[in-house]
Formats: C-alpha cells, sequence, structure tokens
C-alpha cells in the first residue's frame, strides 16, 4: 500500500472516528495521517490533516491544542500552494472562528 493511500486511509479513518464521538481514536489516526504526510515532504497533505487535527481538538476543547494545529496547517498550507489557496482559506475561517470564540468569552 502506498503512502498516500495510507495517508488517506487514516485521514479518513480519524474523521470518521470524530465524527462517531470517538475523539481518542479521532487523534490517533490523525496523528498517523500527519506522521505519514511529514515523512512524504507533502504541506498540502499536512495542512489538510492538521486542519481536521484542530477540528478535533476543538470540539474535544483543547483550544490551545487547536489553535497550535490551525497555525501549523495555515503555514504547511502557504507553503504548500500559496495564500490564495482554497485549503489555506477554510483553515483561516477555522482559525479566526476559534480565536474570535476565544476572545468573547474573555470579555
Amino acid at each position: 500500500m502506498s503512502s498516500l493511500h495510507r495517508l488517506g486511509m487514516f485521514n479518513r479513518e480519524g474523521m470518521k472516528a470524530f465524527n462517531n464521538g470517538q475523539v481518542e481514536d479521532a487523534l490517533f489516526q490523525l496523528a498517523q495521517a500527519n506522521r505519514i504526510a511529514r515523512q512524504m515532504g507533502s504541506p498540502l497533505h499536512e495542512a489538510k490533516v492538521r486542519n481536521n487535527l484542530g477540528l478535533v481538538h476543538q470540539s474535544a476543547g483543547n483550544e490551545e491544542e487547536a489553535l497550535v494545529c490551525f497555525r501549523l496547517a495555515a503555514k504547511s498550507a502557504v507553503k504548500g500552494a500559496g495564500i490564495d489557496n482554497s485549503l489555506h482559506k477554510v483553515i483561516s475561517r477555522n482559525l479566526s472562528r476559534l480565536e474570535h470564540d476565544i476572545a468573547s468569552r474573555a470579555v
């Protein structure tokens, strides 16, 4: 099985676990996908997986971890395809929403 196929499998299984409320399994699967993306040297795949990790952390209440994931994902997306790519826009929107939520509770 190719690295790309394994990465896709772990990413899909991670999001499936997340959608089924299995946060720990989702984090494990997505961590495996992220490891493969980094080994492949694929910033866009890493950005997609890190964004998914951010979503899982955010839903679990781990906001600081989610912020880190979204920021790293945004950086990888820009590295892979420039600042105006659609993945970067999605990640930036997720990051902005979380930052806004945190700021609104701090007031």
